[in-house]
């Protein structure tokens, strides 16, 4: 259905709201996050070098207050039409309540649309970009160290991997096999691993300058390598530098090559659920949010000061915010769905929204 003059006025009022708030919003965070990556205290990790980082995570942060600057931009926009007795007009010419949400639900797709192209092939490279160069700096390394490493399961494998290398192969690498009574039976250490690619059996990686060490019942073989080929289920990106960034900073696709991993491995995979459900339920949570921001705007906040719908904005995000952190440890202490646990301050948003433009319509 194409879009009226007056969707398409309301649409652009919303949205440069959003804005100017956008800008505003994300400043203030690279700010914070500039003061906080200049506590380091390396001297190779300068001002420039933490500035650029910073640069670089920009993406990931502006997606992660989409669903608050789309509120308050709400907010300050219908606001400001409100305030010039625009929407009084629009009401007295027989434009509904339900109307008007329609044309914010446009606003809100197309809001969506530009944030999520971000949020999921821009950011992840920026991020991944991003600890890529802290890392190269403070460890004089173009690859990724883990702190104390990262454990790999597959199977009866363990694999320990000390860290990566700047083309994806994997440094320091320990693979422990045990054997159908849960013994172990086999210890492979080698100095690094390179992918080769894909094969039949899963993907194919080739192990460089190692020791392998077989034991049996009563007697133990150690025997060196320069290469062996290991055949396995591991993707290149299922270890990757995406291992150091939390959840909520992975693309849909990462997460859900990350959750399919940790469930066939028999894992707790409830904080990527949980990230993965929040990417997937966002359009709601933000037209739950643009909704609250109309009834605000039509019922309590319509003759206020932009003052005050500034503060009211901020005051009913921080509670949106707050009640996801609450909800979502809740899904791993109390055994909540995460999809239930993303759901329940989404569903209180809408139903805070519908009774207000109720009341109002």
């Amino acid at each position: 259905m194409p879009l009226s003059r007056i969707d398409r006025y309301l649409c652009r009022t919303m949205l440069s709201a959003a804005a100017v708030v956008l800008l505003a919003l994300t400043a203030l965070v690279a700010v914070f996050a500039l003061i906080e990556e200049l506590g380091e205290g390396h001297s190779a990790y300068g001002p420039l070098e933490a500035a650029w980082y910073v640069i670089l995570t920009l993406p990931r942060r502006a997606w992660e207050t989409l669903p608050y600057v789309l509120f308050l931009g709400s907010l300050i926009g219908l606001g400001k039409l409100a305030s010039q007795s625009e929407l009084v007009v629009l009401r007295a010419a027989g434009m509904s309540v339900r109307r008007l949400a329609g044309a914010t639900a446009w606003a809100v797709a197309l809001a969506w649309t530009l944030g999520m192209a971000t949020g999921e092939w821009i950011a992840p490279a920026t991020e991944a970009a991003a600890e890529a160069h802290k890392a190269r700096i403070l460890r004089g390394s173009a690859g990724i160290e883990f702190n104390d490493g990262h454990w790999y399961r597959e199977g009866s494998l363990y694999m320990h991997v000390e860290a990566l290398d700047g083309s994806g192969g994997l440094l320091g690498v320990r693979q422990y096999w045990l054997d159908d009574r849960g013994r172990l039976s086999l210890i492979r250490e080698a100095a690094r691993a390179e992918h080769l690619g894909a094969a039949d059996a899963g993907e194919e990686w080739i192990l460089h300058d190692g020791l392998e060490t077989r034991l049996g019942d009563d007697e133990l073989v150690a025997q060196p390598f320069s290469e062996r080929v290991w055949h396995s289920r591991i993707e290149p990106g299922l270890i990757s530098e995406r291992l150091r960034l939390d959840a909520r900073k992975l693309s849909l696709l990462d997460l859900r090559r990350q959750i399919s991993y940790l469930q066939r491995e028999g894992l707790d995979a409830t904080s990527q659920l949980i990230a993965f459900w929040s990417k997937c339920l966002q359009p709601a949570a933000l037209f739950g949010l643009v909704l609250l921001a109309l009834a605000s705007v039509l019922g309590p906040l319509r003759d206020v000061g932009i003052g005050v719908r500034i503060s009211a904005g901020i005051v009913a995000g921080l509670s949106f915010k707050y009640l996801q952190d609450l909800f979502a440890p809740m899904a791993a202490v109390y055994g909540l769905a995460p999809s239930l646990a993303v759901s329940i301050p989404i569903a209180l948003c809408w139903a805070l929204g519908i009774l207000g433009l109720r009341r109002v319509g």
